[in-house]
């Protein structure tokens, strides 16, 4: 009972979560029930049985990594899959624990599995319970107590080397989760920004979504080699599949600049420039540890949830097994009583 095949910050580097990230539910395809779940930090494929895992490799995983790459992956079965799937769902499996980014990405994975009818009976039951358990780690714990995420984690990174980011103006690219938080840390540092994306409608969205009185300039994706030559700071979060800031693109500028790319795959094909400082997901490990010590405390409290959310799971799974048999058991005691009143009844008037 489920099965959970785990690529995620601790044992894969970013270019391995890229490459992974090129794999679609479709790929799985001769293993219903599956749902796969894909960020900046994880890949994640679950399943509601064990699998095998020569199998998963040959028909599935083959095609964008090695076998000995594959190795490197968490493999959690059981009652340690359920474990695992509360934990990531409450966000303290996450880069940064307490992050509230997650919960909703574990939901759109579920949404996009269960609208392709890749989801049946018993993953609905695991995600749907993951995420009761999930807002009783919110609740009754503060371990999203200032909340800090990836992208906020950025914004800071970037206030640190430049002292105070008002006045500062921002290229931000892509308007998804990601992008969408960079810009409302970068609004409360006072910074300007300019958003660009390939769907221009989406833009104007998210600015409309900020807000009226925030400063924003939005422009389409052809305009972005222009614009990285003119500004200091760049953070990149976008679904391409291909790098989007290439060589070519690179002017020489009289100051020097700084990039996050928070991507995965990476936005930004250049790895290392002298002029530019280039600041990616893995990067930030330091500060998201920095803030785990924080959070200690609460993270044992968080984790003694998790195991009671176990404990109540198994009982849930028990209690919708033998339902069905109660179910039947109440029908057969209807249907005999039913028989021995018109049995009764007969002898009543026969007599």
């Amino acid at each position: 009972m489920y099965f959970i095949i785990s690529f995620n910050y601790r044992n894969s580097d970013i270019n391995l979560r890229g490459k992974l990230a090129n794999l679609k539910l479709e790929d799985f395809k001769d293993f219903k029930e599956v749902m796969l779940l894909s960020t900046c930090n994880r890949f994640e494929v679950f399943f509601d049985q064990k699998r095998d895992l020569n199998e998963l490799f040959e028909k599935a995983f083959s095609k964008v990594i090695t076998k000995e790459e594959f190795t490197s992956a968490e493999i959690y079965e059981g009652r340690d899959a359920i474990r695992h799937t509360f934990r990531v769902a409450a966000s303290l499996d996450s880069m940064v624990v307490g992050e509230a980014q997650i919960t909703g990405q574990l939901k759109e994975a579920f949404l996009k599995a269960y609208e392709k009818h890749y989801m049946a009976q018993d993953l609905t039951r695991l995600i749907h319970f993951s995420f009761k358990c999930a807002k009783k780690v919110r609740n009754q714990t503060q371990i999203s107590e200032e909340p800090v995420s990836v992208a906020s984690i950025a914004v800071k990174k970037a206030k640190d080397r430049l002292d105070n980011l008002s006045g500062y103006s921002a290229v931000v690219v892509g308007v998804g989760d990601t992008a969408k938080i960079v810009c409302k840390n970068l609004i409360k540092e006072g910074v300007n920004i300019i958003l660009v994306n390939r769907t221009v409608e989406n833009a104007f969205a998210l600015k409309e979504e900020l807000g009226d009185e925030v400063n924003i300039d939005v422009h389409p994706l052809e305009k972005l080699p222009k614009l990285i030559n003119n500004y200091r700071l760049l953070f990149s979060a976008t679904s391409s599949k291909d790098p989007i800031i290439k060589k070519e693109h690179i002017k020489v500028t009289n100051y020097q600049r700084i990039w996050f790319d928070l991507a995965i795959p990476c936005d930004i094909e250049i790895t290392e420039n002298e002029a530019i400082e280039i600041i990616k997901v893995d990067d930030l490990k330091n500060i998201s540890e920095k803030n785990l010590k924080k959070r200690k405390k609460e993270l044992v409290f968080a984790n003694d949830l998790i195991e009671k959310c176990v404990v109540e799971f198994y009982k849930y799974l028990q209690s919708v097994s033998i339902e069905p048999i109660i179910k039947f058991l109440q029908a057969k005691s209807k249907e005999c009583a039913g028989a021995s009143l018109e049995n009764a009844v007969k002898k009543i008037y026969s007599g």
